[in-house]
């Protein structure tokens, strides 16, 4: 499963990581777009991705968050997804 396209690099994240953050996307493939292409394919075929919020607070002593996503539906439903982005 080679990603061709920008969603399918989103599902590919989805169904090969137990969980990730934007930052770990950037970091492997510099793919700013995933929250975009992501919400695209949620419009298209449902909620696939379940996101939670993490708190830090930086050396600075300001807070922020980050999301964490996990996917939400079966491995075969992805597979069906991304062969429709073909």
């Amino acid at each position: 499963m080679k990603p061709k396209n920008q969603h399918q690099l989103v599902i590919y994240y989805l169904f090969n990581w137990e969980e990730f953050s934007l930052k770990d996307v950037i970091n492997d493939s510099m793919f700013f777009k995933m929250q975009t292409r992501l919400s695209e394919i949620q419009a298209k075929f449902g909620n696939i991705a379940h996101s939670r919020s993490v708190g830090f607070t930086n050396r600075f002593g300001r807070k922020g968050n980050y999301k964490i996503y996990t996917s939400n539906v079966s491995n075969q439903r992805l597979i069906e997804i991304y062969k429709s982005y073909e």
